[in-house]
Order: C-alpha cells, then sequence, then structure tokens
C-alpha cells in the first residue's frame, strides 16, 4: 500500500494564492469606502427587522403599507412643503374610489413617482391626467418605496378589483432592487417579497439568517455591493440573472391579473434624476406587445426642470410632462376608449358621453 505524501510545495503555493486574494479583497475593500462607492448590498432576510410604527402610513398585510386613513400630514421636498391627504382607503385623493362611478376609471399603481412626492395632491400625475377631460376619473393607488412585487400586489389587490377601465403602471429603475429586498428600512416597513421556485413565483416566508460572515458582507461590505451592481448591470443590459427574471415574472403576473379582469394596461417607465435607460425593460415589452411609454425615448429629449432641483424626484412640471404623455397615447388608442364607452363609438371618435 503506497504511504500518501504531503506535496508540500503545491500546499504553499496554493496558501500564497489565497493569502494574495485575501490582501487583495481587503485592499479593494478599503479603496471602495475611501471613495465612498458601491454601498453595501443589504439584501437582508426575511424577518431580520420588525416594522416600525410610523405617524403617516399603516400596515397593509397585502401590499406592506399605505396611507393612514382619513390622514394628513406635511413634507418638505426641495424646502417647498406640501399637504399629503388620504382618503379613507388610505391613497392620496380627496374622495374615495367607487367601482361604480359611472366616469372612464384610470387607475394608477407605482411608486413615489405616482404618489407624488414633492408635489401638492392636485398636480400629480393622476390629477392632472383626470382632470383633463370631464367624463374622467383618475384613482391614485402610487405608494412611496414601492417595489415591482408591491406594485403588482396593489393592482391585484386595490386596483383591479374597482374594475378601472385603463391600468397605469408606473416604474422607476429602483423598483426593480426593492423586489429583491423583505424589509424597506427607509419607510420601516417589512414587505412582501417572493422567489422564483421552478419559474413559479412563491412568496418568501421567515428564513434562517445566513452565517455571520455573509451578514457581515451583507451589510458593511462595499466589495459586496460591487457585485450586486454588476449583477443588476447584466440584468438591465442583458437581460440576465436573478434580478431581471424576477422581476420579468413580476410582470408577467401583473399582466395576466390584468388579462384576467378585462382590463388594458399601459406601463410608464420614468428615470429617477439621471436619466438612466434600462434596456431590458423596452426589449421586453416589445417583444411581448406591451403598451409602453419610456421617458428615455422621447424625443426631443426631455428638460432636466421635469425634475425638483435638489432631489430625484418629479417637479411639477415633470408631472405634466409624463400627465401629457399619457393624454397623448389615450387619444391614440381610441379602442382603449372603446372597452369602456361601446355606445358611444362613432367608427371615428367620440361623441358625448354620459354614463
Amino acid at each position: 500500500m503506497r504511504r500518501f505524501r504531503l506535496n508540500w510545495g503545491l500546499l504553499i503555493n496554493l496558501g500564497l494564492i489565497c493569502a494574495t486574494l485575501l490582501i487583495f479583497a481587503i485592499a479593494a475593500e478599503l479603496l471602495l469606502r475611501m471613495t465612498g462607492i458601491f454601498v453595501p448590498a443589504r439584501l437582508g432576510w426575511v424577518g431580520q427587522f420588525q416594522t416600525k410604527r410610523s405617524k403617516n402610513f399603516i400596515v397593509d398585510p397585502q401590499t406592506g403599507w399605505r396611507m393612514r386613513p382619513n390622514h394628513s400630514f406635511v413634507w418638505i421636498y426641495d424646502g417647498r412643503p406640501n399637504i399629503y391627504q388620504s382618503n379613507s382607503q388610505g391613497f392620496r385623493s380627496a374622495g374615495d374610489f367607487d367601482a361604480g362611478d359611472r366616469r372612464y376609471k384610470l387607475a394608477f399603481v407605482g411608486d413615489s413617482f405616482f404618489f407624488g412626492t414633492g408635489v401638492a395632491n392636485d398636480e400629480t400625475i393622476p390629477a392632472v391626467v383626470g382632470k383633463a377631460a370631464p367624463d374622467r376619473i383618475a384613482w391614485n393607488f402610487g405608494m412611496p418605496g414601492f417595489g415591482v412585487d408591491q406594485i403588482w400586489l396593489s393592482a391585484r389587490y386595490q386596483a383591479l378589483p374597482l374594475k378601472p377601465d385603463l391600468l397605469v403602471v408606473g416604474l422607476i429603475n429602483d423598483d426593480f432592487a426593492r423586489s429583491q429586498v423583505p424589509y424597506r428600512r427607509l419607510e420601516g416597513f417589512a414587505k412582501p417579497t417572493f422567489e422564483l421556485v421552478n419559474d413559479r413565483l412563491v412568496q418568501r416566508t421567515t428564513e434562517q439568517p445566513p452565517n455571520i460572515l455573509l451578514q457581515n458582507l451583507d451589510e458593511h461590505s462595499r466589495l459586496g455591493g460591487m457585485w450586486e451592481h454588476a449583477v443588476r448591470w447584466v440584468g438591465v443590459h442583458f437581460s440576465r440573472g436573478e434580478y431581471w427574471t424576477l422581476n420579468r415574472a413580476i410582470i408577467d403576473a401583473l399582466r395576466e391579473d390584468c388579462r384576467k379582469a378585462g382590463v388594458p394596461v399601459l406601463f410608464v417607465y420614468i428615470p429617477a434624476k439621471g436619466f438612466r435607460s434600462f434596456q431590458a425593460l423596452p426589449a421586453y415589452m416589445r417583444r411581448t406587445g406591451a403598451e409602453y411609454i419610456d421617458l428615455t425615448e422621447q424625443r426631443p429629449v426631455p428638460p432636466p426642470s421635469i425634475y425638483l432641483q435638489h432631489d430625484m424626484h418629479l417637479s411639477v412640471a415633470g408631472h405634466r410632462y409624463v400627465a401629457d404623455l399619457i393624454e397623448r397615447w389615450l387619444k391614440s388608442h381610441p379602442l382603449t376608449m372603446v372597452h369602456a364607452y361601446p355606445e358611444s363609438y362613432n367608427g371615428r371618435g367620440f361623441h358625448a358621453i354620459s354614463r
């Protein structure tokens, strides 16, 4: 029987390689911290944090959170105070949403860009679109901090049951990363989170914490943040990886819910300040035949004034700009109106509508 002999030369070489990689990783981590780029990923796990009490928002078991019903508060953005008023259902509106309303009903689901962070109640995209015609009503289901997953759940459980004539879905680039986290630290709320299991969306339940090393890498490592940034970059530009496939499955589920409800859906992509395109998204929309408006594809390019001066959100001019794009889409898609007003369409346009 041959005796096993250690190859000390090979072990020394492996040790040197590991030490070199470790030194390189530490140096890269220190360099990234000095430059302040690539914040830690902080994806976390389900059950890591508990929801905190909020003065202005309450827990919603289906979507995560919504406004406190019949409540108003003031936020100051860009030095401008605005009153945020909710209806009895917990959404930003002076009146309740009534499925029996006989006007043409548009339901808007999205994040703070549709919610209208930084502008008054009557200056939001839904409010401007709703005021554009007397026989029209717009419902604003938008909520600050929502991810693509919560936007889908808002459509499924809140907007579609009220039988709108059109669902308008607002998306920004940050919404896609939010689908990966089970807790929103800024808002202080736990949220529903999903994973793909055999190409099927399954809601994540309470999870065992990862080991201490992985926890620290997720919570504090900028090198880990750089890796997550690279993964998302691949998803945005090449439609690859869990970051993209998870969100694509969620959008598929949202569209399927609309199909079952018989409600047309229009997607609107609004880049956060910086005007970053999301190449995978328009490619998906065109491939699947979805109705879609993308601000990064508008010509001429929208002016910088559509954003608040010192914030990522849309200004009053920005809300009017997006509302005008939606209005133009409505006028160029008369069959969407036929869905709601078949008796008022004469083949060329609409005569007086009364419902």
